[in-house]
């Protein structure tokens, strides 16, 4: 397994035994070196990644009181079983001394409990007559998520489908239509959401209910930021001499820029037989088949750089 550690002893050689200046952060050079692998190439690799992802339900109430000086909104058991993202949004329905409108969710401290990013009122409001409702419209995402290859019903009983478009539609679908729950088909789009910006999915209608795992996503990763000396480099052996050489053309092309930049070190990279080598060992990790019909008779197609392959088995006669 390939470490921190290695990748750094492999940029002091290439620096004729010296380490990076110590104006460069050793881990940014390498994490700039793990972004530009992952994107060079669309790796099948980097595809097979899957998670299941929750559906958030409406919740609602209408005995909330108001705090002023902490922004908080209070009602007993009423937020149990609604979990906190960021850009979540609450509607303020009435109450005695509340302005109505919809307001930005800061946070969620308990079970009885949100904090909302403005004030509702500058007043505590002790009656307890305010009446509120959350649609989540977002669901988490993985941290290393960089494209989403599909998304699927993870259940067999209870058939969830996903179509996905752009945000400017789910947009649109919510201005237009009233609200929906628990459909079988959801609108969905990717965004980024708070602060360093992390993926979630936008989605109409909100769902009616909380779903634990009811979808299943597969996507394609990006790089994890390393932080560490001792950390591995989470990447397959059949990559990993290319991602040593993109690491060795940083390092050079930032103590020595004078004589070759980074860009034209990587460029010669990507025309290299360390990067065909990569590609081709990726292009056949996982041939692709086709079902068999007519009894002996089997096409299979394995797909490289250079084409299709075509192998065709005759049936009995």
């Amino acid at each position: 397994m390939l470490t921190v550690n290695k990748i750094l002893e492999n940029m002091r050689h290439e620096l004729g035994g010296g380490d990076l200046s110590i104006e460069l952060d050793k881990f940014q050079v390498l994490n700039e070196a793990g972004e530009h692998l992952y994107s060079m190439y669309p790796w099948k690799w980097a595809q097979g990644r899957s998670a299941l992802l929750d559906l958030r339900g409406s919740v609602s109430g209408s005995t909330a009181t108001w705090t002023a000086a902490t922004k908080t909104l209070t009602q007993a058991s009423a937020f149990t079983d609604y979990s906190f993202l960021g850009g979540d949004e609450i509607e303020i329905l009435d109450g005695t001394g509340a302005t109505v409108g919809i307001y930005k969710i800061a946070s969620r401290t308990s079970a009885n409990a949100i904090v909302l990013s403005t004030s509702l009122s500058a007043v505590n409001l002790a009656t307890g007559d305010i009446e509120w409702s959350i649609f989540p419209g977002t669901i988490d995402l993985p941290d290393d998520l960089r494209d989403i290859v599909s998304i699927q019903s993870s259940s067999t009983s209870n058939i969830i489908n996903v179509c996905l478009t752009s945000l400017d539609e789910v947009n649109r679908l919510r201005g237009a239509n009233a609200i929906t729950q628990s459909p079988a088909l959801y609108c969905a789009a990717m965004v980024y959401s708070g602060s360093p910006p992390t993926p979630i999915l936008e989605i109409y209608p909100a769902p009616g209910s909380n779903q634990t795992g009811a979808l299943r996503l597969f996507y394609r990763s990006r790089w994890t930021q390393i932080y560490s000396d001792s950390a591995q480099i989470d990447i397959p052996e059949f990559v990993e001499s290319l991602y040593v050489w993109i690491a060795r053309a940083y390092a050079a092309g930032y103590e020595r820029g004078d004589q070759e930049s980074i860009h034209a070190r990587l460029v010669s990279l990507s025309q290299s037989p360390i990067f065909d080598v990569a590609v081709r060992s990726d292009g056949q990790a996982q041939p692709f088949r086709k079902i068999r019909n007519g009894g002996a008779v089997v096409h299979r197609k394995h797909y490289t750089d250079q084409g299709w392959i075509v192998n065709r088995i005759p049936g009995p006669i």
